[in-house]
């Protein structure tokens, strides 16, 4: 936005620049709203993959018998 010469009606420069002001912030707020809105919509993405990933069926998992019940015969080690 261009400016009017400088003139002794101060009333007048400080309404185009109180204009100039606004339209510059309305512009950054709309652009940090388009930035939050898309780091929302992120977020949202990563919830559903998170909710998709803990609903999958779990598998069924054989736990082997603990060491003190195994038993080893002379030539056999826990492998430690």
């Amino acid at each position: 936005m261009l400016f009017e010469p400088l003139n002794l009606d101060g009333r007048k420069r400080s309404a185009v620049y109180h204009a100039a002001r606004l339209s510059t912030l309305h512009d950054r707020l709309a652009k940090k709203l388009d930035q939050v809105e898309h780091a929302g919509e992120r977020v949202e993405q990563a919830a559903a993959v998170l909710v998709e990933v803990t609903r999958q069926p779990v598998m069924d998992v054989t736990i082997a018998p603990a060491a003190g019940f195994v038993h080893l015969e002379d030539s056999h080690t826990l492998g430690l």
